[in-house]
């Protein structure tokens, strides 16, 4: 699959600090190259799981491109 960023993705990516960003483009490459992670439906977009932060995406598979939209932090679990 190809991967896509949106420029507001690619504006908070590069403001993350060095291990967030990695985990988060390590969970994007996973999904898209081995369908591997941890993946939700919260409409109207498709959330993954990157560590402390989720990530915003559009996966659509006549394409075979997933688009990320937008990462934010994660709520913590268990709260």
């Amino acid at each position: 699959m190809r991967i896509l960023w949106d420029p507001a993705a690619l504006f908070v990516f590069y403001r993350l600090p060095r291990f967030v960003a990695e985990r988060v483009d390590r969970a994007v490459i996973a999904l898209a190259e081995r369908g591997e992670g941890r993946l939700e439906w919260v409409a109207p977009y498709h959330r993954l799981r990157a560590g402390t932060h989720d990530v915003a995406l559009v996966i659509d598979p006549r394409a075979l491109s997933i688009t990320v939209l937008h990462i934010f932090r994660a709520p913590r679990e268990g709260l």
